[in-house]
């Protein structure tokens, strides 16, 4: 009976520890580009590339690619090590940083689709986007950038988000694909097909969100703080030009 009991514990062990080994497995194979290549990935092949926060890969990052401009959606500050080491290198490259934190589990307001959406229109190519891991903010920026400047109907411009990069849509990162479903739903309805001048219509005009249709200001290259500070003594000189 004990040596019954014992074999049955054993049996009980190796399925326990097989189920474990195949999890493990299963995940090293969705997740292995976050896990083992910073997340690097090509949105559009001499454009475009995305990544998880690049660090001490950053300036190889720069030379392979020849990146021209960088677009920080995780934010930071002085701070920061990742951020002023991030700001220093692209300054002595002349990169232009292009600083604009977004929530990675709250659904777009309408100023975070037209900023990025008029930021691919007019930046310097080849273009890096980032935010901390490289799945959430990244997944939405990339996945604009699709529909703005290559064509692509939101429908395929979802799979932007993806388990290979690291992207699992609960508990707050499914908000980012409101956008990409609703406007996809509202072209069927409409009878229409996709297109970037469409898009960024229907963004303005149809997009529910709390923020309010108005003319929006280009994001600029910089640091937030900087062009904060800037913009604060501009406004200052008016004030004091006045009669």
């Amino acid at each position: 009976m004990n040596e019954l009991k014992t074999k049955r514990r054993r049996r009980r062990r190796i399925v326990v520890v097989s189920l474990l080994l195949l999890t493990g497995s299963v995940c090293t194979v969705l997740f292995r580009n976050s896990l083992f290549h910073r997340n690097f990935g090509v949105v559009a092949r001499g454009l475009v590339y995305r990544s998880a926060q690049p660090e001490e890969n950053l300036k190889s990052l720069v030379e392979k690619y020849d990146v021209a401009s960088i677009l920080n959606l995780r934010g930071g500050g002085s701070a920061d090590q990742f951020y002023t080491d991030e700001v220093r290198l692209a300054n002595a490259n002349g990169i232009d940083f292009y600083d604009y934190p977004m929530s990675a589990n709250r659904r777009p307001k309408r100023r975070d689709l037209l900023v990025l959406i008029d930021l691919f229109e007019r930046c310097r190519y080849p273009l890096l986007i980032h935010c901390k891991s490289g799945s959430d903010r990244t997944g939405l920026a990339s996945g604009l950038y699709l529909m703005v400047r290559s064509g692509t109907p939101p429908e395929k411009a979802l799979e932007s988000f993806s388990l290979f990069y690291g992207h699992v849509p609960l508990f707050g990162p499914e908000n980012l694909h409101e956008p990409f479903h609703e406007y996809a739903d509202w072209l069927k309805n409409k009878n229409l097909v996709h297109s970037p001048e469409r898009l960024r219509a229907w963004v303005e005009n149809e997009y529910q969100a709390d923020d309010p249709a108005r003319e929006i200001q280009p994001l600029r290259s910089g640091p937030r703080a900087l062009l904060r500070a800037g913009l604060a003594g501009e406004a200052g000189q008016r004030h004091a030009a006045q009669p």
